[in-house]
């Protein structure tokens, strides 16, 4: 609602003038830290024949990253090392997902937790189990997620944990399986192939975009909440779907807030590190390289992550009264707010920033856009660039702030009690 209108008056003469400013909204920010809660990274560590078999530095770049949750698959194997390897993550903050399979024994799915003691958070249902080569999938997936779900929840030792619906590949696929919904929430692989996150679709009736895939998931069961357990883009341009390094750092920021923007509540990116062409299409989705270094994808998210992160007990967002005026074609935005009080909005104009089809760089002209708020502040701008880095500026005290947007992310830092010096716990990598 709105928190400031003003109307002035001004004696010219014998002439009133009359001069209106925009109303200003007050919107609820969101909990940065809940944010940061909700971005999670799908690894392989028994993918023995990769470079996740160097697990000294598979922990160390989700360390560095700073996410919290892994997806991975649960595996029945004699090898010790990836329950000690999931436990060893997991003592340090970052929890996992288990992907499993129809044909595991209840003893099995009872079991895994205790397996993976310091990891395990929760179960996930069969992956994509829409392209196996059971002809009769959807019975078998309904029977199997059925008594995953009775299994787990009539379990003292394991109801406390979540249930992750099953992922498709099709729309057809989700109208197949309507109405079996015996989880705690609907799963999407949305993959954008290649264009900005939010695109309005490729095909026909929207087909890869927000409205579509969100529609998917809803048609089969209404009402439930969404996780994302893969997304993410190729950076390999000589691929189909396959974009530059570049823009996938540039786009990878733009996706997650998207997903938050939408109601997704985790996003599990696909994927930490490259894998060999194995024959499954999984080639160049790293964040990472073969050898560990670090695309610019990688380095905007640890950017991204750094910045907002503000661990402790659940915290709910105020309210801050601002407005957009100007060039605001396209521009989107995400308010968040730190247990300290500082709010932080994200900017960035949603447009493609890559032609897939011709493998070629779009131009996105910036525009100029005014930030008016309710009382006078000081602000921090974190502005997002080509290899990940950030580039940290002050923007002085007052109530009208004048910005030029790009389709890189910008972060707003703003502390409305107090004037903020010139750079607040930056690091520019």
């Amino acid at each position: 609602m709105p928190i400031a209108k003003t109307l002035l008056f001004a004696l010219a003469g014998s002439l009133l003038t009359c001069v209106f400013t925009a109303p200003l909204l007050a919107e609820t920010a969101g909990s940065a830290d809940a944010f940061v809660d909700s971005v999670g990274v799908n690894i392989h560590l028994h993918y023995s024949n990769t470079s996740y078999s160097d697990f000294p530095h598979v922990k160390q770049a989700l360390k560095d990253l700073g996410v919290r949750h892994v997806r991975d698959g649960l595996v029945d194997t004699k090898w010790k090392d990836y329950y000690t390897r999931h436990n060893d993550l997991g003592s340090a903050g970052i929890k996992g997902l288990f992907i499993t399979a129809p044909n595991e024994s209840d003893d099995l799915l009872l079991d895994y937790p205790e397996r993976m003691k310091q990891s395990f958070e929760g179960y996930e249902a069969p992956n994509e189990y829409d392209q196996s080569r059971d002809s009769n999938w959807p019975a078998t997936l309904s029977q199997f997620i059925t008594r995953l779900n009775k299994t787990v929840k009539g379990d003292p030792n394991t109801s406390r944990f979540q249930v992750i619906g099953p992922s498709f590949t099709s729309q057809r696929s989700y109208q197949q399986m309507r109405g079996v919904c015996s989880f705690d929430f609907s799963n999407l692989h949305n993959y954008f192939g290649g264009r900005n996150p939010g695109t309005d679709g490729w095909g026909s009736n929207g087909y890869g975009s927000y409205a579509w895939n969100l529609s998917n998931a809803s048609s089969a069961c209404p009402g439930k909440a969404v996780i994302s357990t893969e997304t993410g883009y190729q950076t390999d341009p000589t691929l189909t779907q396959g974009i530059s390094d570049e823009v996938a750092g540039k786009y990878l920021p733009r996706l997650l807030l998207e997903q938050w923007m939408h109601g997704i509540q985790r996003t599990y990116v696909y994927e930490l590190i490259d894998l060999p062409d194995m024959g499954s299409g999984d080639k160049a989705f790293g964040l990472v390289r073969s050898d560990f270094s670090q695309k610019p994808s990688y380095m905007a998210l640890m950017n991204l992550l750094h910045l907002l992160s503000d661990p402790g007990e659940a915290y709910t967002g105020k309210d801050f009264g601002f407005s957009l005026s100007g060039e605001v074609a396209d521009v989107q935005h995400v308010l968040l707010q730190k247990r300290d009080g500082t709010f932080f909005i994200a900017l960035w104009i949603e447009k493609p920033g890559y032609n897939v089809n011709h493998k070629q760089v779009v131009n996105v002209p910036t525009q100029n856009v005014t930030l008016q708020t309710d009382k006078a502040v000081a602000m921090v701008a974190h502005s997002f660039g080509t290899s990940g880095n950030v580039r940290v500026s002050a923007l002085d005290l007052g109530t009208s702030h004048s910005l030029k947007l790009s389709d890189y992310v910008t972060v707003l830092e703003i502390d409305g009690l107090r004037p903020l010096p010139p750079v607040l716990h930056a690091v520019v990598h």
